[in-house]
């Protein structure tokens, strides 16, 4: 569905996604609004698109993001999550607390605060603490430390993986399938074991996008691995979008706990139907340069 939007048309979604062989159903047209307040980042992931980037071009414009969602409002769109991203949003704490209290006070319905951490700064961890997010994405994409480590390109502080006084409800934990890392049953096992161990509620494996060389050569796909031979991972449905993109949830019993398991089983990086990204100077459709709206 085409949906007009400052002179122009977006794509937004009209059926949500299948669940198995079932026919979409009709959804409220909504939107997914990406807030990239920085490009910079402490971490030097080798599988992120952004790696190596230290500095923004220019400044951001608060006013301007307002003004895209009060517009959305406007065209009845549901803004069902309005995502904090970067870069590390933590490296500039003072802009998104500066949002934070913008949302707050304005007393907006609807949206979906969403801070993207890896949990490295201090920043970071008073931001996780902010009682205004719904909820909180860390990324976690190996259970010891000298991996994580390796894969960051920079040394975790001790406090790393503490999430004291972090609401555990809101703390959605992602990690990155890559090969010799957590590419076999037997490591995923150890990852849902130590999610279980820092009493994290949910976690999510994602298949790495082959936007570089070395997503190319680390690249697991999810038929690689035998996740019917995981003890006590248990399926409970898929939901597709044909071609574009699947996921499929399971439920993960450790230790007399439950832990929420979500697989992306593939998605194409090029599909953003219903995304929006705002990087403080541009509104895009997606996630390309070319794609300006306003």
């Amino acid at each position: 569905m085409l949906y007009p939007l400052f002179g122009t048309t977006i794509q937004v979604k009209e059926r949500g996604c299948a669940v198995g062989s079932a026919e979409p159903r009709p959804i409220v047209p909504s939107v997914n609004l990406f807030v990239k307040v920085t490009d910079v980042c402490n971490a030097r992931c080798r599988f992120c698109s952004n790696a190596g980037a230290t500095h923004r071009t220019g400044p951001f414009d608060v006013e301007k993001l307002w003004r895209i969602v009060d517009e959305l409002q406007r065209q009845h769109l549901l803004v069902n999550r309005l995502n904090i991203t970067g870069g590390e949003p933590s490296v500039v704490p003072d802009l998104v607390e500066t949002l934070l209290e913008r949302a707050d006070r304005e007393a907006y319905r609807g949206i979906h605060l969403h801070l993207n951490t890896n949990g490295l700064l201090p920043e970071s961890k008073r931001l996780m603490r902010h009682p205004r997010w719904d909820s909180v994405s860390v990324s976690l994409h190996h259970y010891d430390r000298a991996k994580l480590s390796e894969l960051y390109g920079t040394r975790l502080p001790d406090d790393a993986l503490d999430f004291a006084g972090v609401d555990p409800d809101k703390v959605n934990a992602s990690c990155n399938l890559i090969r010799g890392y957590i590419d076999r049953p037997a490591e995923v096992e150890r990852m849902l074991q130590c999610a279980v161990g820092l009493s994290l509620p949910r976690l999510g494996f994602v298949a790495l996008m082959q936007v570089n060389d070395y997503c190319k050569a680390r690249h697991v796909d999810f038929t690689d691995i035998d996740f019917a031979a995981v003890p006590h991972l248990y399926f409970t449905e898929s939901r597709h979008r044909g071609t574009d993109c699947k996921c499929s949830n399971y439920l993960y019993n450790h230790a007399g706990r439950i832990l929420e398991v979500y697989m992306r089983n593939y998605a194409n990086f090029r599909y953003c139907e219903s995304s929006l990204l705002y990087d403080g100077e541009y509104l895009r459709q997606g996630f390309h340069d070319h794609n300006i709206i306003y």
